[in-house]
């Protein structure tokens, strides 16, 4: 099973996110012959726009609040949480902080400035994306949505997770196989079992073609352990 990130993964920031045609095209071939997941902090309204075309066995969206695969929908969360969000939503708007609320999770886009008043908050779990925040729920993770995928398939085989950045780590603490594309941050490299030598989504649909020409034996790959 491959798991992978999709802004600076599959996508690129200077394509402003939106999937390259030839990228959807192995990702679903691939996704014909294996289980292939993009696990992504995007709302579902993003999808459609930047990733036209685009067929993998399913979605993990919102950093792991939600699991779409095929007609399912899996909320991870409960009812609770959205009371907690609308007294956080409540706390943004006393401190001027700017915020969109998707069907799970509060985005602050752009807020490294306000860093030390979002950590403040304790009702919930604030991961970051490079400069983006996202607030969410204590037990939401992309890492949590991968545990719970895998019980909920049965799915006994390896894993692959493929990402870029900070809110990739619980990803990353879950898998086998940690891969990081070229354009990844230093930490995510240094957790990475492979680093590929391209960037986006060239170096994820390059390591995707070597597993399907039989070039990568992932059975036979070394597994360098991560703890926390």
């Amino acid at each position: 099973m491959v798991l992978s990130d999709f802004d600076r993964t599959l996508s690129s920031d200077r394509e402003s996110f939106i999937l390259r045609e030839d990228v959807a095209k192995i990702v679903n071939y691939f996704s014909a012959k294996y289980l292939f997941f993009v696990v992504t902090g995007r709302e579902r309204k993003y999808i459609n726009i930047l990733a036209r075309g685009l067929s993998p066995t399913g979605w993990i969206i919102e950093n792991g609040g939600i699991i779409l695969i095929k007609d399912k929908e899996i909320k991870l969360t409960d009812e609770n949480w959205y009371s907690i969000r609308e007294k956080i939503i409540k706390k943004l708007d006393k401190e001027g902080i700017p915020y969109s609320v998707g069907e799970v999770i509060i985005y602050v886009n752009s807020a490294f400035e306000n860093k030390r008043k979002l950590e403040e908050i304790v009702e919930a779990k604030v991961e970051w994306n490079r400069n983006d925040a996202m607030i969410m729920p204590h037990n939401v993770s992309k890492g949590n949505a991968v545990l719970f995928l895998k019980s909920y398939l049965g799915f006994k085989g390896k894993t692959i997770g493929i990402g870029d950045s900070q809110n990739d780590i619980p990803l990353f603490n879950v898998v086998d196989l940690k891969v990081a594309v070229a354009n990844a941050l230093p930490e995510i490299k240094s957790m990475a079992d492979i680093v590929l030598d391209k960037e986006d989504g060239e170096g994820v649909k390059d390591f995707l073609l070597r597993i399907l020409n039989g070039e990568i034996n992932i059975d036979s790959l070394p597994i360098k352990r991560f703890s926390k």
